[in-house]
Parts: C-alpha cells; structure tokens; sequence
C-alpha cells in the first residue's frame, strides 16, 4: 500500500545512489574525507582523491501481514480506509498464505528454523494454535493488548483466548473473528406443521415423526459428519452440551455418542447417509427442500442469498433459532472456532509488527474491519453495538446475549487427538463395532497421546 512520506520516492533513489557510491568506493581503498576539510597531500605532494560523505539514508518500515486468500482484498482496503500508515509511517504488504494448515506448518517450521520469517505477522486457525505455540514459534502478546481490549471482549471470547490462544500463561494469539454453528431451520415448515423449533434433546428426538419421509428423501435433519475433522467437529459440539470435553473419552462423551445414534438409527431424525457427507452436501440438500433443520457454520448465510439459490430463498427458508439444550446446560450449547492474528518470532520487522498487532487489536480496527468482511466479524462489545442490528450480526449478538456459547473442546495435541476419536467414532455410528468397544478403543489411544 502507498502513502504520501516525508522522503519522495525520487528523493529516496537519489540518497540510496550516494550512499550505494560511497560504499563502492570505500570497498576498493579510496580515502574519503569529510567535505570542505584541506586535503591532505601524500609524500609527493599530490592531493588523493577527495570523499564525499554519504547522507543519511531513511529505511522505509514495512511490515508484511499474510491471511487467507478469501480475505485479502478486505485485509487491503482496511488499510487503505484506515490511517495507520499515515500514523506510524509503517506500509503494510498483504500476503496469502498457505490455504491449508499442513502447508503452513511446513512453511513456518523451515523458515523459523533458518532464523527468518516468511511474514511477520500471520492469521491461523484453531488446529494451528497448538502445533505453534508448543513449537515455541510465536511471540508473546502479553504486552501489547491493553486493558481496553478485553474489557470490549464479551465474556465467551475471553474464557476462549484463555485456552485456545494462551499457552503458559503468555497470549500467542489475538482472534479477530467469533463463528459459531449456527441451529438453522425451516420456519415455514415449522408454520405450516405448527410446531415450535425443537429447544432440548428430547424435543429434537421427536422430530423425526414430525418431519422425516425416507420416501421422499426427505429428513428432520442432517450434517457433514464424513471423517476429516467434519465428524470431529459434530462429536465435540455434542459433547459439549452433554457437558464435558470429548478428549476425556468419559461419560459425557459417551452419552453424546448414544445421543448420536439414537437420532440416526433410532428415532429417525438424522439422516444416516450424514457420515457420508461434507458441508457441500449438506448445504445442497437443504436448498433442495430435503431438511428441516440442520447445525451449520455462518457461511451459510451467504450460501442461501448466493445468485444460485435467489429463485429459491425467502427468510422463513433459512430462519436461524438457539440450538437445543442438552444435559450440560445451555452455556455449552454451541462453541466457536476462531482465527487469530500472531507474530513469528523470528520475523525480521519485530518492532513494525508489534505496531501493527496492536492496531489490529484496537476497537477502531476491529469495527472497520467487520464493517468490510464478515470475516473480521466477532462478538467485542463495540463491534456489536456498531453492526448488532443486521445479518450475522444479529445472529450473533442473539448468540450472546442468550448465554449460550462455551468453549470449543481442547486437546494439547488436537490434530492426532481429532482423528483418534473420528476413527472409533465412526465405526460405532456405522454399525462396525459396539459402544463399549468403540470407547475403549478411544481411551487406550488417547492414553498414547499423554
């Protein structure tokens, strides 16, 4: 991005040749006084070569910041509608990075190791917070939030950073967004039935008489539940409302799991063909009239509005309610997953992206910010009072202000513990083996990962 400097570009080219010249000639043993001094004579009495003193050269400050391909040009025109270049003299470059958090590690890892830093500043999800912050790749931010900046967290998005995004007690992370599964249902199916959206597990349970018509294809709910952090996903979003952590493989977990079964084998609400499905799929299904109600992340809002499905949608389509209540009570009934902004510590602009990370963490970025993308979109008390009256928005600020957020379930080692509890999952839900084998399976390879 550019801006107006105190330096002009042509001033800059004409000081780095002087001092590129003064250089060159002090490499091949040419004396350089200082202008204006006598010049010395040699023994012969003839005058050496005058030097002329190279001005001094002002650096520009750069810092280069890398997020995701889908919120590159938002990320730009923050900058551009924002005055932190104007502010600290600090040009800010853009970059995409990796779109997969394999790569990413891969890339981080090589250039930390070389003492170096592809970006200084980097927007990481969940599953990369653990491989990170153990790796020690990542610079404390203890000192560079201010009070302010929690005190405009709401109470859920601190209970999170405290687990996801802290590690020893020093803060690795800052999050910028709040997405959450959202309990979306067709309030005109719901209308024409007249009965209210299901607020418990027990009511959800009955909707499979109410709804499901295996004839036609047509069911009270489904999911993406296919292996690959999807079915992770659902087990920990379960769990959680029968109030534990599914890593500690106990008795919450293990009514979750029955819970699950029951809804696809038992009383006909989930469709089975869900273990099967990923969030395409899903989404597909739901435009084309075959599910009543479903969880889903907030990209679905857009998906419903897209071009493709405007001859179909109208809001009762995709009304968005609170999702069902479960044992654990209704705190845990939904948990997000966030992004977050950290610095590298072997970035070579430590001082420019300190500056910046504390310009990304003020109230003012992180309102313009969600003004441009949903991306940046999260639950900060101005944030909400800025943008808490319409789309996603609204969903959230109603998400909040009910209480019913908790923290997403976390494992130290989450990437191999996610595919530990998808395996023996899996074979449970489909038939392959028995509950009581599937947990045991589930305890003596989570022991491993101690």
């Amino acid at each position: 991005m550019s801006t107006k400097r105190d330096v002009t570009r042509r001033d800059f080219l004409r000081l780095a040749g002087l001092a590129a010249t003064g250089t060159a000639l002090a490499a091949c043993g040419v004396s350089t006084p200082t202008p204006g001094s006598a010049a010395p004579t040699d023994a012969a009495g003839a005058a050496p070569t005058q030097a002329i003193a190279a001005p001094t050269v002002i650096k520009p400050r750069k810092v280069r910041i890398a997020v995701g391909g889908w919120a590159e040009a938002s990320t730009n025109q923050l900058f551009q509608e924002t005055d932190f270049t104007k502010q600290t003299g600090i040009e800010v470059e853009v970059f995409v990075r990796s779109d997969t958090k394999e790569t990413e590690l891969t890339r981080v890892t090589g250039a930390v190791q070389a003492g170096t830093s592809p970006y200084d500043l980097i927007d990481f999800e969940d599953e990369l917070t653990t491989s990170f912050s153990q790796a020690g790749y990542m610079l404390p931010l203890n000192d560079l939030i201010a009070q302010e900046v929690w005190d405009d967290f709401s109470p859920a998005m601190k209970a999170y950073s405290d687990v996801w995004s802290t590690r020893n007690g020093e803060l690795f992370r800052l999050i910028h967004n709040w997405e959450m599964p959202y309990w979306w249902y067709r309030k005109d199916w719901f209308d024409e039935k007249g009965v209210a959206i299901p607020t418990t597990w027990d009511e959800v349970r009955e909707m499979g008489q109410v709804f499901t018509d295996e004839n036609a294809g047509v069911w009270a709910s489904e999911d993406g539940l296919i292996k690959g952090a999807f079915l992770n996903v659902y087990l920990a979003w379960v769990t959680l409302q029968a109030g534990g952590n599914l890593y500690d493989v106990g008795d919450e977990y293990k009514t979750a799991l029955e819970y699950i079964y029951d809804l696809s084998h038992k009383d006909k609400v989930l469709n089975p063909a869900s273990f099967q499905k990923e969030y395409p799929q899903l989404n597909a299904d739901y435009v084309a009239d075959k599910v009543a109600f479903m969880r889903q992340w907030p990209y679905f809002y857009g998906v419903v509005r897209g071009d493709d499905n405007k001859a179909w949608f109208s809001e009762d389509k995709a009304a968005v309610g609170l999702p069902p209540v479960g044992p654990g009570g209704k705190g845990g009934s939904t948990y997000t997953a966030c992004w977050g902004f950290g610095i590298i510590k072997t970035s070579p602009n430590l001082e420019e992206a300190k500056e910046l990370l504390k310009f990304m963490s003020s109230s003012q970025a992180a309102v313009e910010a969600a003004k441009l993308d949903v991306w940046y979109l999260s639950a900060r008390t101005s944030v909400l009072d800025a943008v808490g009256d319409q789309g996603l928005a609204k969903m959230m600020k109603m998400y909040t202000d009910a209480g019913v957020i908790g923290v997403r379930p976390y494992h130290p080692k989450f990437v191999e513990a996610l595919t530990v509890m998808e395996d023996t999952a899996a074979a449970f839900l489909t038939d392959q083996i028995s509950l009581d084998e599937s947990l045991k399976q589930a305890q003596d390879r989570m022991a491993t990962l101690k």
